[in-house]
C-alpha cells in the first residue's frame, strides 16, 4: 500500500548533514532479537484501526437498513447498503498510498508517523461518536448527515492507517520483522474481539433500550481508542526528523531501525509502477501467479458479503438480538488467535497449497451447513462460527505466503502490492454486487424482508468454489525444498 524506506542502502544515498541532529527517545534494538513488550506498544496504533472497524461493520448495516425503511425505500435496499459500506473502500484505494507516502517524507518532533495518528485518531473518534449521537434518529436530512459524518470517519481512518501500518518496520530489525508482523496480526485480532464483544456487553447493560445499547456502544469504542492513542503516546517515543508538529520533505527520512537514530533524507530510485508489474504478471507464460491473485479475490469477494450482511441475517432471518449475533461472530477471531500457528505447521508439513485446499473445503461445508433448521440456535451458531475461525486462518495466513514465494527477484513489493489491490477490490465489489444479488431474489420470489437473506451462504459458497478452482491452477509457491522432500517422502 505504501513504499516503505529501504535501510539496507550504502550511506551514500543519504543526506548526512543532519545526522546526529535528532537524539533517539527510546533505547536501541539488539540486532537480531525483537523487543516484544516495545512490539506490543507499535501494535496499539494498528488496534486502533481494527476496533473502530469491527463494530462498525457489524452495527452499519442494521442502521442504513432502518433509515431506508425509515425513508420508505423498501427495494433495492441492500445494494444501496452495499455502496455505502464500501465507501471506507474506496477512499483506502485513493488515500492509502498518498498518506503513506506523505508519512514517509514527514518532518516532525514527533517522528515521521506519530503526527498522523494524533490527528487521524482524534478526528475518527469525533467522527464515531457522533455517529453514535445520531445512531437512533431518522429522517432524510439525518440521513444526508451520517453519510457526511460517515466519510468524515473514512477520511480520518485513511489519514493515520498506512503511518500506523508502518510503525513496527520503522522500528524492528529486519530480521525479526515476521515475528513482529505476527504480533501485530495477533493485536489485530484481540481488537476484532473487542469490537465484536462490545455489542454483546452493552446488549446486557441495556436489555430494554435497543438505541441506547447501540449508541454507547459507539462511545465506549471512542473511549477504548483515546486511551490506546494515550497509552502509546506515553510509552512509543519516534525519532525526531524535525522541529516543528509536520512538515513535508522532497524525500523520504530514514530513521536506522536498530539504533533508532536520524539518518537523515533519503532520495529513493524509482519503482516499477504496480500496474506495470502487474501487466507483466498477466502477460506472463506461466499464470501461476495470475491464478493465485484470482484465488485471493474470490475468496475475499465470498467471505466479505459474509461480513457485510450477516447482522443482517442474524437479527431478520434468526431473529437473534444484536448482542447474540455479534458474540457468536467473535468467536471466528478468537479461534484463529488460538489456530493460527497451527495453520503454518499444517503449511509446513502437507504444503500451502493443500493447507488452503483444506481451508477452502471446511469453510465451504461450514457455510453449506448454516441455512439449515438444526444452525438455528445460539450454541449451534457459535460452534460453526469457532469452527470457521479454523479454516479461515489455514487460508488467510498462507495465500500471501504463496504470493511472496512465487515473486520474482526483486518484485516481492509488487506482488504484495497487487495482494493488497486485488483483496481491497474484492472487499469494494462484494458488497455491492451481493446486494444487488438479494435485492434481485426479493423482487423475483417476492418473498418477505429478510428471507432473501438465506441465499447468503450460497452466495458465499460459489465464490469460495471458484477460489478452489484458480487454486487448482496454480503451480509452486511452496517453501524451498519442500518440492523435493513430498517427493522423496513419496
Amino acid at each position: 500500500m505504501m513504499n516503505l524506506i529501504c535501510y539496507i542502502m550504502s550511506e551514500s544515498t543519504f543526506t548526512n548533514e543532519n545526522r546526529g541532529q535528532y537524539q533517539p527517545r527510546m533505547k536501541p534494538n539488539v540486532p537480531g532479537k525483537l523487543k516484544f513488550g516495545r512490539t506490543f506498544l507499535i501494535g496499539l496504533a494498528f488496534m486502533a484501526c481494527s476496533i473502530f472497524w469491527e463494530y462498525y461493520n457489524f452495527m452499519m448495516p442494521l442502521l442504513l437498513k432502518e433509515f431506508f425503511i425509515d425513508m420508505g425505500i423498501n427495494n433495492w435496499n441492500d445494494t444501496l447498503i452495499g455502496v455505502v459500506m464500501v465507501l471506507d473502500n474506496i477512499v483506502a484505494i485513493f488515500m492509502l498510498p498518498y498518506f503513506g507516502a506523505l508519512s514517509d517524507r514527514t518532518k516532525s518532533k514527533f517522528g515521521k508517523r506519530t503526527p498522523y495518528l494524533m490527528v487521524g485518531v482524534s478526528s475518527a473518534i469525533v467522527a464515531f461518536s457522533v455517529i453514535g449521537l445520531i445512531s437512533s434518529s431518522r429522517g432524510v436530512g439525518v440521513f444526508i448527515g451520517l453519510i457526511a459524518i460517515v466519510m468524515w470517519f473514512n477520511i480520518s481512518m485513511a489519514f493515520y492507517r498506512s503511518a500506523a501500518v508502518s510503525l513496527m518496520p520503522d522500528l524492528t530489525d529486519p530480521e525479526v520483522r515476521p515475528t513482529g508482523n505476527a504480533i501485530i496480526n495477533l493485536m489485530g485480532a484481540v481488537s476484532m474481539i473487542l469490537g465484536l464483544g462490545i455489542r454483546g456487553v452493552t446488549g446486557g447493560m441495556f436489555p430494554d433500550n435497543l438505541d441506547l445499547a447501540r449508541s454507547s456502544g459507539f462511545y465506549i469504542i471512542s473511549f477504548l481508542t483515546a486511551l490506546v492513542l494515550l497509552i502509546y503516546l506515553l510509552t512509543v517515543k519516534e525519532t525526531p526528523t524535525g522541529d516543528k508538529f509536520l512538515e513535508i520533505s522532497e524525500h523520504s527520512i530514514a530513521v536506522d531501525p536498530i539504533t533508532l537514530e536520524y539518518i537523515g533524507e533519503q532520495e529513493v530510485e524509482k519503482k516499477e509502477p504496480l500496474l506495470a508489474g502487474i501487466k507483466k504478471i498477466f502477460t506472463d507464460k506461466d499464470k501461476s501467479t495470475l491464478y493465485m491473485l484470482l484465488v485471493i479475490f474470490s475468496w475475499f469477494f465470498g467471505f466479505n458479503a459474509l461480513r457485510t450482511f450477516y447482522s443482517l441475517f442474524a437479527t431478520y432471518s434468526l431473529e437473534l438480538d444484536e448482542g447474540q449475533a455479534s458474540m457468536a461472530l467473535m468467536l471466528s477471531p478468537a479461534v484463529m488467535i488460538i489456530f493460527a500457528v497451527f495453520a503454518g505447521k499444517i503449511a509446513e508439513k502437507f504444503g500451502r497449497k493443500r493447507t488452503i485446499f483444506i481451508g477452502l473445503i471446511g469453510l465451504t461445508i461450514c457455510l453449506s451447513l448454516m441455512p439449515f433448521p438444526f444452525m438455528r440456535s445460539l450454541p449451534a451458531i457459535m460452534a460453526l462460527f469457532g469452527t470457521i475461525g479454523i479454516f479461515y486462518g489455514m487460508i488467510n495466513i498462507n495465500t500471501i505466503v504463496i504470493m511472496w514465494e512465487k515473486a520474482p527477484k526483486g518484485m516481492i513489493g509488487t506482488l504484495t502490492g497487487a495482494y493488497y489491490l486485488f483483496s481491497q477490490l474484492s472487499d469494494t465489489l462484494s458488497p455491492v454486487f451481493a446486494g444487488g444479488v438479494f435485492d434481485l431474489y426479493r423482487f423475483i420470489t417476492k418473498c418477505p424482508d429478510g428471507e432473501q437473506y438465506k441465499i447468503l451462504f450460497y452466495y458465499a459458497i460459489f465464490f469460495e468454489l471458484l477460489a478452489m478452482f484458480f487454486l487448482s491452477r496454480v503451480k509452486g509457491g511452496e517453501a524451498p525444498g519442500f518440492e523435493e522432500k513430498h517427493t522423496e517422502e513419496n
